[in-house]
Parts: C-alpha cells; sequence; structure tokens
C-alpha cells in the first residue's frame, strides 16, 4: 500500500497549531509535558493501545518562552525541524487524546520524510545529523511488538514498500545502501539482532549467478545436543523484475564502493561510511566497521516492517516442520 505522506503533515502542522497555542496561553513549563486532550486533526490511522513512554521530571513553576514552530515543515531549518522531531514524536496525539502506537509514530515520520524528498529538501531525517532525534525515536520504537490479529495475521503499519518510496531503501547514499543490506540481511538471513549481523562477513557470504548464500551458526537445529551450533545456508534470490530492488545487484554495488583490502575479511560486513564522499566518489566506505550502537538504530525500524516479520514466522514454521519430521 502507498505511504500516504500527507498524514504525517498534517500531523505536524496540528501539533505545531496546539504547541504555539499553549505557548501563547502560558502553559508550557520548563522541562514538563503538557499535552491537549484533544487534537484538531482527524485521525486517519485509526485507534491503538496507549503505550507508556518515559518522561523526564519537571522543575515545577519554571516558565520558558519556546521557539514558536513553524506549521510549514519544508519553511523549517534543520535545527528547527531536528528540535521539533524530537518533542513531535513524544506529544502529537490523536483527537481522543490517546497517543498513538510506535508503528504509526514512524509511518508519520517517514511520511514527513517522503514529503521533504517530494519537495526538494535533501534532509534524511533517520540519518546522523538527526541523531538527537534518532535516539528519541529509537527509545520509543523499542517498546514495540507486532499484533497478531484473529485470523492470525500478522500486523505493523510500516510495510517494505513505504521504505523503497521515501528513500531509506536502495542506493541513494552510503548510509541508505547499508540500511539496505541490513534490510534484506534480517529479511532473508533471519539475522535478527545486533550479534547475529555482527557474525555476518563478506568472506561467508557467497555470490552465485541467481542468489547470495550465507552459512548461517544455529543453535540446537537438528541435533540431540541443543548447545551445538551447527551451519544453515540460507539464501536470498535475486530480484529480476526490478534490478534496483534486488538484493543481489545491491551487493554488488556494495562491494563495488568499498577497498579491495576488506573484500576478503572474516570478520567485517557493514562499514563505516568515508564522511567526504559524495554519490559520485568511487569509495564510499572506509575499511573500519560501523558502530554496533548505529546497527541497532537501523534494526530498530527494519524490524517494525510487516513483511520482516512474515518472512521470520514463515522460517520458523519451516524448521519447526524440519525439526518434526526428522
Amino acid at each position: 500500500m502507498t505511504l500516504k505522506y500527507m498524514y504525517g503533515v498534517n500531523a505536524w502542522k496540528n501539533w505545531v497549531q496546539w504547541k504555539n497555542a499553549k505557548e501563547e496561553q502560558g502553559e508550557l513549563k520548563c522541562g514538563g509535558v503538557e499535552h491537549a486532550s484533544s487534537s484538531p486533526c482527524s485521525d486517519p490511522l485509526g485507534s491503538a493501545q496507549d503505550h507508556a513512554l518515559s518522561q523526564e521530571s519537571s522543575e515545577p513553576g519554571c516558565r520558558v518562552r519556546a521557539v514558536k514552530l513553524k506549521e510549514d515543515i519544508l519553511s523549517c531549518t534543520f535545527a528547527e525541524l531536528s528540535l521539533g522531531l524530537c518533542q513531535f514524536i513524544q506529544e502529537v496525539r490523536r483527537p481522543n487524546g490517546e497517543k498513538y502506537d510506535p508503528d504509526s509514530i514512524l509511518y508519520l515520520c517517514l511520511g514527513i520524510q517522503q514529503y521533504l524528498f517530494e519537495n526538494g529538501r535533501i534532509d534524511n531525517i533517520f540519518t546522523e545529523p538527526y541523531s538527537r532525534f534518532m535516539i528519541e525515536l529509537t527509545k520509543l520504537l523499542k517498546i514495540w511488538e507486532p499484533t497478531i490479529l484473529p485470523n492470525g495475521y500478522m500486523f505493523s503499519r510500516i510495510e517494505e514498500e513505504h521504505l523503497w518510496e521515501c528513500k531509506q531503501l536502495g542506493a541513494y547514499s552510503p548510509i541508505v545502501l547499508l540500511n539496505t543490506l541490513l534490510f534484506f540481511n534480517t529479511k532473508y538471513f533471519q539475522l535478527k539482532n545486533v550479534t547475529e549481523h555482527l557474525k555476518l562477513s563478506f568472506a561467508h557470504v557467497m555470490r552465485r549467478t541467481r542468489t547470495l548464500k550465507y552459512n548461517k551458526l544455529t543453535v540446537g537445529k537438528r541435533k540431540r545436543n541443543e548447545d551445538d551450533e551447527v551451519p544453515v545456508g540460507v539464501e536470498m534470490a535475486e530480484n529480476t523484475d526490478n534490478p534496483l530492488r534486488c538484493p543481489v545487484r545491491l551487493y554488488e554495488f556494495y562491494l563495488s564502493k568499498c577497498s579491495e583490502s576488506v573484500k576478503q575479511r572474516n570478520d567485517v560486513f557493514y562499514l563505516q561510511p568515508e564522511r567526504s564522499c559524495v554519490p559520485n566518489s568511487p569509495m564510499w566506505y572506509s575499511t573500519f566497521p560501523i558502530d554496533p550502537g548505529t546497527l541497532d538504530t537501523m534494526l530498530t525500524r527494519i524490524l517494525m516492517v510487516r513483511e520482516v516479520h512474515e518472512e521470520l514466522a514463515k522460517a520458523k514454521s519451516e524448521d519447526s516442520d524440519v525439526e518434526l519430521s526428522d
């Protein structure tokens, strides 16, 4: 389903109106957060469970004059947008005053990101320059789990197509390409946490004509001793219908942007982007591994995607069937 990015844009606009009205009334206090019991905006994302979000304690009686935010998100400077997004994800509410679920918050943010790109802004709010926002967003997303509907269907508001649409998947930049590889490796190699991803290396990923293969170590699978680790081959197939979304082609492009010295290493796969590179630079990546904390932040968003959970559940079901047949 297409990402309805105006949901995020309108949510921002209505939140800013509420925020500025509160400031004009002198109701904002230093360090505290007061929320409207209702919002003037319609609620296109529907109802959801309430999630408790931790907030810092306030200093009673201390009033500050807050910076007046802009309803037009395209008019916001980098600094205004960065600070505003930190507050937005904590304070935006449904019309009935309830909090949005974390997947809905991410949906709104993806919509804002696509709107920025559609209107010529090069800001990527999911990258290091917006690190403060990313820290707060990751905290919020960490508490999320997919909803299992009565028919057994696994529901998340975030779909893979949304990430392609707002250019969080693809080869648009070094960090987006890394995010894409992380996405594919999570979805098809069933690597569910940072520890598993850090075991991946160039030497262990084998390129074949139409697939990439990785011998993943799995504990206890088809072994009497459940503490034993056994290699299990997992593969991802090429996408012949759309080469721009093909995991094999994108991995080959990644290799072309890496130094020859790393391509046979057995201790690294995700490399730190070079700070000074531009899209037409011959090398995009250093020879140093990316920080595990950055991987965790990226992986947290990837684990919100509906299709990722469907693939993980499918792989788990197939493994159970094999074990029962042994």
